[in-house]
C-alpha cells in the first residue's frame, strides 16, 4: 500500500489529533514510571513516537512505509527509525512496552497477519512487558465508514476523502484525492487508496489469550472507565 502523497501531508492533516492522550495512556500502563525501552509499531511520521522519550531511555519506531519513516527521521535523531513489517519482524532485544497506536493495526487485512503481529510482539517483550494498541470499533466501521465523504480544506491543500465498505467484514476502502497548490498557484491532483479492517473485540481477546498474554484490559475512546461498544476507538492493554 502506497503512502507517497499522504506521508507528505500527514502531519498537516492530523494536527488536531489528541496525541497527548495516547501519550498519557502509554505512560499510565508502563510497568514503571520510567522504562529502558519502547518499540512503537506503525509509527507513521513519528509525532507520537517522539514523546515516548519523556519516559523511556530508548525508543525504536518502525513502519512499513519508507516515505513515513523518512519524515520521522527528520524529527528526532535520538530515536532509532526502521522500515519493517509489524507482522514479520526480528530485533535483537526485548522491550518493556510495545505500542501499536492510531489504528495502525487496522491496516492488516488478514486475521492471520494480526495473529502473527501479536506473536512477534510477545516474543519481543520482556517478562511483564506490556502491549498497548487501539483499533477502530466495528460500530465506527458501520456508522462512519459506510459510504460517507469527508472534506478537509487547508490553505494549500484540499483533501476529498470517500469511504466505501470493503468486501471483508468490518472493512473499508479509503479513496483519498489530494489537490495540492503549487508555487505557481495551480493545483495538482494526487489519488491514493487505502484499506482498513477491524475485528470483533472477542476475536482480539481470543488471539491475545491464545498466545499467552495476561491481565488483558479494554476500554474505549481514551476513557479508562468507558465500556460502551458504541464508541469510535477500542483500546487493549495486555502483559506478557
Amino acid at each position: 500500500m502506497a503512502y507517497q502523497t499522504l506521508s507528505a501531508f500527514y502531519d498537516q492533516l492530523t494536527d488536531d489529533q489528541p496525541y497527548h492522550r495516547w501519550q498519557e495512556i502509554v505512560q499510565h500502563f508502563l510497568p514503571k514510571s520510567h522504562v529502558s525501552s519502547i518499540l512503537d509499531l506503525g509509527c507513521g511520521t513519528g509525532t507520537l513516537t517522539t514523546t515516548f522519550l519523556n519516559f523511556s531511555d530508548e525508543v525504536i519506531g518502525m513502519d512499513l512505509s519508507e516515505e513515513m519513516v523518512a519524515f520521522a527521521q527528520q524529527k528526532n535523531d535520538k530515536i532509532t527509525w526502521k522500515v519493517g513489517d509489524m507482522s514479520d519482524f526480528q530485533l535483537s532485544k526485548r522491550f518493556d512496552a510495545i505500542t501499536i497506536l492510531c489504528d495502525s493495526l487496522n491496516y492488516l487485512a488478514d486475521e492471520e497477519d494480526v495473529l502473527a503481529t501479536f506473536n512477534h510482539v510477545h516474543q519481543h517483550l520482556k517478562n511483564d512487558g506490556v502491549l498497548i494498541f487501539d483499533v477502530h470499533t466495528t460500530y465506527k466501521m458501520e456508522t462512519q465508514f459506510n459510504g460517507a465523504t469527508y472534506l478537509d480544506d487547508r490553505e494549500n491543500l484540499t483533501l476529498v476523502w470517500q469511504t466505501e465498505p470493503g468486501e471483508l467484514p468490518h472493512s473499508v476502502w479509503h479513496d483519498l484525492v489530494f489537490f495540492v497548490r503549487e508555487d505557481n498557484g495551480r493545483y495538482v491532483r494526487h489519488d491514493e487508496t487505502q484499506f482498513q479492517r477491524t475485528l470483533d473485540k472477542a476475536i482480539y481477546q481470543s488471539m491475545l489469550e491464545s498466545i499467552g498474554f495476561k491481565n488483558i484490559t479494554t476500554f474505549y475512546d481514551f476513557d479508562l472507565t468507558c465500556d460502551d461498544p458504541k464508541s469510535d476507538r477500542l483500546f487493549f492493554v495486555a502483559s506478557k
